[in-house]
């Protein structure tokens, strides 16, 4: 009986696993071809299965992308998540505590260049996919975001005339943009950009020029 237990806790564990690397393999593909070029036997040889392991999970490829994305934006979540007390500190737009983000999310960036390349390519072009994305992923974040700018534009770290939506997508392109194109960065100029200290030279040029010390 125990070795029963033992069996089916590892096929568990097995499927859960399995899950999660399809997941990404998903993540992987639909970034480097877009929805409509990507195909599930391609994602499922990423990871050494069958189209039949694909479908067993996922029945469609639309299945699979809501899957991948709903997968992202968690681990987006998880991985910037700050303390309360983090949370009270940006909320009085504290100069020390955006720096600290700023840095937190340059490194969210440079592990998860599939992020922003997915986004990209359904950005292109209105679809379903993006509305859905946005809706349930997204538009929450960026409200809150936006407040947040605002704050900092108060407490003087941005220009008071400035658009919050502009502020946005300057600073989330000049973190995730490097990373993103990072094939072209090493072809045009012989730079690695992913390296330990490449990531934190990145993460630091970002912080002080988006929020220098205030002297």
């Amino acid at each position: 009986m125990e070795k029963l237990r033992q069996r089916s806790a590892k096929k568990k564990y097995d499927s859960k696993r399995s899950r999660a690397d399809i997941l990404q393999s998903a993540l992987e593909e639909f970034a480097e071809k877009g929805f409509e070029r990507a195909r599930l036997r391609d994602i499922a040889a990423r990871v050494g299965l069958t189209h039949g392991n694909i479908r067993y999970h996922y029945k469609t490829k639309d299945e699979l992308w809501l899957a991948a994305v709903e997968f992202l934006f968690k681990r987006l979540d998880r991985e910037i998540a700050v303390t309360a007390q983090e949370s009270e500190r940006l909320a009085r737009g504290d100069r020390e505590a955006f720096r600290e983000w700023l840095r937190k999310y340059v490194y969210y960036c440079a592990r998860h260049p599939e992020h922003a390349r997915i986004m990209l390519h359904e950005s292109v072009a209105a679809s379903d996919r993006l509305e859905i994305a946005i809706n349930r992923y997204m538009r929450e974040g960026h409200s809150k975001a936006r407040l947040l700018l605002e704050t900092l534009k108060k407490s003087g770290v941005f220009p008071k005339e400035a658009p919050s939506v502009s502020l946005l997508y300057i600073i989330t392109g000049a973190c995730q943009n490097m990373f993103a194109v990072k094939e072209e960065i090493q072809i045009a100029h012989g730079y690695d950009c992913t390296t330990d200290e490449a990531v934190q030279a990145h993460a630091e040029t970002i912080v002080n020029i988006f929020c220098p010390i205030d002297e």
